[in-house]
């Protein structure tokens, strides 16, 4: 099992212009069509790649610094510093390079503290762990944890809820920390990217594209 801070990245939001569609002959797969067409159109270097199919979900270890430039070159800075917000994103549940759980709709990078509430909650009843919506409830049972399916009912409304994937607490603990060692690192990076593009206030901005703000 491993934890992985994952942001959303849409290539289409860095598209290029006069870029030529690829031909449908040499890729007959829709999919793999619309995969070439996107590396296609994007000024992204595509260095990095999805977590799974379909996504735009990026483990943030996997961006390197030109692409990092990119990315935070196309964002506006003129706003005030405190509604500038984290990046789309989360912690991601990986077993064998298989995505197990992702971050949804509204979920941010600085999620991590709703993962870090699993191991100070003393309990063994089901509660929420919110990943954006829908969520998923967690169970802490003799060492393990026990996730459910998503959801989008609240939890006192469902009377059967089922546990689709168990891993271990010690596991998910030293997980964690590498997780969070990452977001460190991952902050420190764009620091150094903003104070190069002569953005002022770099270190704050980049405690709050990173969520580190809410750990302070």
């Amino acid at each position: 099992m491993k934890l992985i801070n994952v942001i959303e990245i849409n290539p289409l939001n860095f598209s290029k212009e006069g870029s030529a569609l690829p031909e449908v002959s040499d890729f007959p797969d829709p999919e793999d069509w619309y995969d070439e067409w996107v590396k296609t159109v994007s000024i992204l270097d595509f260095d990095f790649n999805t977590i799974s199919k379909g996504s735009y979900l990026v483990d943030i270890e996997s961006v390197d610094d030109r692409n990092l430039e990119i990315i935070l070159q196309g964002i506006e800075f003129d706003e005030f510093e405190d509604e500038i917000l984290p990046f789309d994103g989360g912690i991601a549940l990986m077993e064998d390079n298989k995505a197990l759980l992702l971050p949804t709709c509204c979920g941010d990078i600085g999620n991590i503290q709703e993962w870090k509430k699993i191991l100070e909650d003393k309990t063994q009843e089901w509660n929420d762990l919110w990943i954006g919506h829908p969520w998923v409830f967690y169970k802490k049972n003799k060492g393990k944890i026990q996730f459910s399916d998503y959801s989008d009912e609240n939890l006192k409304d469902i009377t059967d809820i089922k546990s689709m994937i168990e891993i271990d607490e010690l596991e998910l603990k030293t997980e964690l920390m590498k997780a969070e060692q990452q977001q460190i690192n991952f902050q420190n990076r764009i620091s150094k990217t903003l104070e190069k593009l002569k953005i002022e206030n770099f270190d704050k901005i980049s405690q709050s594209l990173t969520g580190i703000s809410k750990m302070i």
